[in-house]
This record gives C-alpha cells, structure tokens and sequence, in this order.
C-alpha cells in the first residue's frame, strides 16, 4: 500500500509539473507589440502600403503604451519609410525629428535605428558620397544591423569604384556565413537581412568580372527572396542575375531572367526598374534577331 500511495504520489506531482503554465519570460503585451512589429515589416516588404501603415502605427501604440523606446524608434522608422516611399517628406522629416528626440534623450544606444533610417533615404537618393561616409560599422551594433550597414557601404563603394576590392566585402561575407547558421535556429531572424547582403555581394562581384561567384551569391537570392516571398527584392534578384549571365555570354538565361524581373516590377508598379529592364529586353531580343 505504502509503495502504491508513493507512486501515485510521484504521478499527482508528474501531472501537477505537466499542467503547469510555461514560466514568463517576456510580458505579454511585449511579445504582441513584437509579433505586430514585425508583420508591419513583412507587409512593407510586400509593398503592401496600406495594410503597413496601420500595423505600425497599431504597433507604435503598443510599445508606447509601457515606455519601449527602441520598439518605437522601430515602428517611427518604418513609418518613415512609408512616407518616403509614398512621397510625403513632411511626414518623413516629423518621424525622423521624433526618432531623434527619442535617441537623444532616452536611447542614445539605439542610435543605429535611425543610423539605417538615414542610409536608407540616401541609397533611394543615389547619394553614394554620401552613404559611404556615414556607414560606419561597429563591433557595438548587432550582428543584423552590422549586415544592413555593411551592406550599403558595399554597394556605394560598388557603385563609386567599380572593380574595387576591399575590407567591407570581406567582412560582410563573414557575418553574412553566421547570419545564414542563426537563420535555422533564430526565429526572429531576418531572411531579407542575408538576401540584402548576398544582393550587395552579387553586383560587388559581377563589377569585378567574378560572374561565376555573382552568380553563386545572386542564385542564393533568388531562392530565399521566393522561400520568404520578399517579391519585390526578387525581381532586383532576377534582374540583376539577368545581367551576370548576359555579361556571361549567356543570352538564353539572361533573357529568362530579364522576362521575370519585368514581370515582377510591372506588378507591384516599379516603373523605372520596367523600363530599365525593357531596355536590356530589347537588346537581347534584337540581337537575336
């Protein structure tokens, strides 16, 4: 009786350990405002402009609610892209002087959220004097934020010297290998951060005439920007695999490629990358000819 009455003691206790709530380790209304976060983010990626907007603003008001400055440095931000893209820079000039206020005052060690604001308005602008001057790594920033930087000082250095090879791509390939390992394990990982960077890579490489590891890096592109449908950094994938393989002597594939990233861009109403890749279309099917 004693070893029976010890055994179903060990099994309440089994069973009270089963039913018991997992231990708190964030407040719920942090992960919410997260989870929200980050679907604004997917949906500006879908160029989804709208349906964005409101997710970050729902998730501005969620992290203003209990005081999370860096989570609302990251909604202002995202809200600034937006009315950039859409034009409206007196909105864009209001968020930025909010973020600024914010990391001057309560987050001055999230300054790299308004850090990447910054080289994001000039890469749209085509100030690669500019962006090559203010992309400064540190080894104090996280290792995505690290990427982000490095990735744009790439591409103005690409843009600027074409065929120059220095320490930036280097080191973006380092980071860019242990981004790619954490993407099996971290869930909050950001794919478009490693395509981002791959992106950078690819056209630094196509410059350098290295069109078989172009090739390598932009076909890693194309796979994850379809995997995690990030279409709009898929049709710059397929255009710019289009011209490593035109470069390539490659017309046959080049002119696939091309056929998709037109597709893509006419979609979501890309009108400069259109013609721009009408202009390659046009080429290739005349040489055909």
């Amino acid at each position: 009786m004693r070893i029976r009455a010890f055994a179903l003691l060990i099994l309440l206790v089994g069973m009270a350990a089963c039913s018991s709530p997992p231990k708190v380790t964030q407040a719920p209304a942090k992960s919410s405002a997260d989870v929200t976060l980050r679907l604004a983010q997917n949906l500006e990626q879908k160029h989804r402009i709208l349906d964005s907007r409101q997710t970050y603003e729902s998730a501005l008001k969620q992290y203003r609610s209990f005081g999370d400055v860096p989570g609302e440095l990251s909604a202002l931000s995202g809200l600034a892209r937006l009315a950039y893209l859409e034009g409206n820079l007196s909105d864009y000039e209001t968020r930025h002087v909010q973020m600024s206020y914010l990391v001057k005052n309560a987050a001055p060690g999230y300054g790299y959220i308004l850090l990447l604001l910054d080289l994001y308005r000039m890469q749209q602008e085509g100030d690669y004097v500019s962006l090559e001057k203010a992309a400064q790594d540190s080894y104090d920033y996280p290792i995505h934020v690290r990427m982000q930087i490095l990735s744009y000082k790439l591409q103005a250095e690409s843009y600027l010297r074409p065929g120059f090879s220095g320490k930036t791509y280097t080191d973006l390939q380092r980071l860019a290998g242990k981004y790619r390992k954490s993407l099996k394990s971290d869930f909050s990982a950001d794919p478009s951060v490693l395509s981002s960077a791959l992106y950078a890579m690819a056209y630094h490489q196509y410059l350098n005439q290295n069109y078989s590891l172009a090739n390598d890096h932009i076909d890693e592109v194309v796979s994850l920007d379809m995997l995690h449908e990030n279409f709009i950094g898929l049709g710059y994938a397929h255009w710019l695999r289009g011209m490593i393989h035109e470069a390539n002597q490659d017309k046959r594939q080049a002119l696939a490629d091309y056929v998709r990233a037109e597709t893509i861009f006419s979609e979501f109403g890309i009108d400069d990358m259109v013609a721009k890749t009408q202009i390659s279309l046009s080429r290739l099917q005349g040489e055909g000819q």
